[in-house]
């Protein structure tokens, strides 16, 4: 079985996808994370303010910047596999064009060379 670049492209194409699904949903998780993050350091600031003890505020603060660090990281993986994602859909796009063009072309010529010559028939066209 002879495998063609196209095929090689899809593959790629479709574990880019599953790569940059993979990527989306850390991403979620991380954003999920730095909500409850925000969520909890206001919690336990307000609970200082009333004198309640509710954790360490600069404790939550901590974690919630190094979370909203991974989250602008993953963000930046997530746009540079979305551009590999672009780049390889275009490459798909056009060796496939192409290999459909160079079927049409094979074709065109197989026909051409089965079919007699017939005097006074328009003689077979050559696609480009």
């Amino acid at each position: 079985m002879e495998f063609k670049d196209s095929d090689r492209l899809h593959t790629r194409l479709f574990a880019i996808n599953l790569r940059l699904a993979e990527l989306n949903q850390e991403k979620e998780r991380t954003q999920i994370r730095v909500h409850h993050l925000e969520s909890a350091l206001a919690d336990a600031q307000l609970a200082r303010l009333m004198g309640e003890e509710a954790g360490n505020p600069s404790d939550l603060g901590t974690e919630l910047e190094r979370s909203r660090g991974n989250l602008e990281s993953q963000r930046e993986v997530v746009a540079r596999v979305k551009a590999s994602q672009w780049k390889a859909r275009v490459e798909y796009m056009l060796v496939r064009a192409k290999e459909r063009r160079d079927a049409r072309v094979s074709e065109a010529e197989r026909e051409a060379a089965a079919a007699p010559e017939h005097p006074g028939s328009p003689p077979a066209r050559k696609l480009d």
